[in-house]
C-alpha cells in the first residue's frame, strides 16, 4: 500500500516558515545540502520541507512512496495524469519525481533507495 512519507509547504520567505514550523511544533530545521532554499523538517515521525514559491506555486504537496517509480508515472499517464518534472535521484533517498492528477493537483513519487 501506497504511503505518504513527507510533504512540502511553499513559502515566500522559506525561513520565517520553517522558523514558525519550528517553534510551533518543534520539529528540527535544517537547510537541504542539494537544493537552494529548501529547508528540511523533521518531526522524529515524519519529514517535510519549506521551499520557495518560485519551485512550485502549491501550497502544499504531499509525497507517495512506490516501489517502482516508473511503473507509477506510467498508471497516471494512463488515467490522464500528468508527470511533471524529470526523475532526479537524491543521494542516501532514492528517486524522486512530481506529477499531477486529473485537476491538476500537484504531487511528488519518491522511490526509497
Amino acid at each position: 500500500m501506497t504511503k505518504i512519507v513527507h510533504i512540502e509547504i511553499t513559502s515566500g520567505d522559506v525561513d520565517a516558515t520553517a522558523r514558525f514550523y519550528s517553534q510551533v511544533f518543534g520539529w528540527r530545521a535544517e537547510p537541504s545540502p542539494f537544493i537552494p532554499d529548501y529547508i528540511m523538517l523533521d518531526s522524529g515521525t515524519v519529514t517535510g520541507a519549506v521551499m520557495s514559491d518560485t519551485y512550485k506555486d502549491q501550497k502544499v504537496i504531499a509525497w507517495y512512496e512506490v516501489e517502482d517509480i516508473d511503473a507509477a508515472l506510467k498508471a497516471i499517464t494512463a488515467v490522464q495524469g500528468r508527470q511533471l518534472s524529470d526523475i532526479n535521484t537524491i543521494p542516501g533517498q532514492g528517486k524522486v519525481v512530481y506529477a499531477a492528477d486529473i485537476n491538476g493537483t500537484v504531487f511528488g513519487l519518491k522511490q526509497p533507495g
